[in-house]
């Protein structure tokens, strides 16, 4: 429980300065931490796209992409994608120390 909640306060600390962030993005970084609780926080974890979408409420495949990998660019996850339909993505979250700041 006390990695959701540093992990939340870290987002939130990074994202009340940051203009670039939009519901959706928050919508999809709180389906990722709740996501990682399930694998008790160990890091980085697997996600598959249709979940994540559904949870976030996101409807687009191009939104999805362009969501996830703006939370990566941004610092605020770490997303290893990958181009195998056998295997998943893995994401990790970001600490405050690496969390870009604009």
């Amino acid at each position: 429980m006390e990695q959701i909640k540093k992990a939340l306060e870290n987002f939130m600390t990074g994202i009340d300065k940051d203009p670039r962030i939009s519901l959706s993005h928050i919508g999809l970084f709180s389906v990722l931490l709740h996501i990682r609780e399930e694998f008790d926080g160990k890091e980085p974890f697997p996600v598959k796209r249709d979940e994540l979408m559904k949870s976030a409420k996101i409807s687009s495949t191009a939104t999805y992409f362009k969501i996830i990998r703006q939370l990566h660019e941004y610092g605020y996850i770490h997303y290893l994608p990958t181009f195998n339909r056998m295997s998943q993505s893995k994401v990790s979250l970001s600490s405050k120390d690496e969390t870009v700041q604009n």
